[in-house]
């Protein structure tokens, strides 16, 4: 009998040390939940601030971005309410217009040329060349290799850098052979063989794809999809007065891109 109460005693002890402990968990939890404010749980929900506004009495107003999509939102100084969307007047004006036109464009696209650098891509080209271009490609692309062969004498002369950002899309093989090129030893000469010998060069495709190469694909396909473009070759680059410009497909003046 005497043993049976030590086991009660010990089962609640060991309960009552498990109940306070959750209890103390939850509380702490519930202490550092109450403590974030409406602008770092936005944050945290993927919302970039870029510049406070102008905003109706008794709130705080801010011009950003949601993943690249400009937006004004609008916080209550008691911490309880916020607004995502345009503010208008009386008169029906658009009072944040402006507002993401000056702060947010300019952040957005900044944001939009990081992505890309992040990307996975293959060099071709002059690392140090003042024209960078992003190309979304496919290996099966046949406007792809041409707008290769044409970029050529820049990509020759150092003033222009194509960064290939491979999508397997076109053919059930692309995939593969996008990751071959990818898992290149010299990814940049191995790409380079493939374009200057495609009529006499096979690329050969990788059946089984490492789960992180398939990740880049992934991305990949992921970003260009995002950035509104459905074909290959396209491409994104800065022109000399550092605006974000975009093209999709061969371009018929490819002076355009690379002047």
């Amino acid at each position: 009998m005497l043993n049976q109460i030590n086991k009660v005693k010990r089962f609640m002890k060991s309960y009552l040390m498990k109940t306070i402990g959750v209890l103390m968990f939850t509380l702490g939890s519930t202490h550092v939940y109450a403590e974030l404010t409406v602008k770092q749980k936005l944050e945290n929900d993927g919302f970039t601030f870029v510049k406070e506004i102008a905003a109706p009495a008794n709130m705080t107003g801010w011009a950003g971005h949601m993943q690249q999509s400009p937006a004004t939102v609008f916080i209550s100084n008691d911490q309880k309410y916020y607004i995502v969307g345009s503010l208008y007047n009386l008169n029906g004006d658009n009072l944040t217009a402006d507002s993401l036109d000056k702060y947010v464009k300019e952040a957005v696209l900044d944001d939009v040329w990081n992505s890309l650098e992040k990307s996975a891509w293959i060099q071709d080209g002059n690392q140090n060349a003042p024209r960078i271009i992003y190309v979304f490609s496919d290996p099966n692309c046949p406007y792809c290799h041409a707008f290769w062969e044409r970029a050529r004498p820049w990509v020759n002369s150092g003033k222009v850098q194509l960064r290939h950002i491979l999508v397997g899309l076109i053919k059930p093989e692309s995939r593969g052979q996008s990751a071959t090129l990818l898992m290149s030893t010299n990814p940049e000469q191995a790409l380079y063989d493939f374009k200057s010998k495609k009529d006499q060069m096979k690329l050969v495709e990788l059946k089984s794809i490492p789960e992180e190469i398939s990740e880049k694909l992934d991305e990949n396909r992921i970003l260009m999809e995002k950035y509104g473009f459905y074909a290959t070759p396209s491409m994104i680059w800065k022109n000399n007065s550092g605006e974000v410009k975009s093209s999709q497909g061969l371009p018929k003046d490819i002076n355009d891109i690379f002047q």
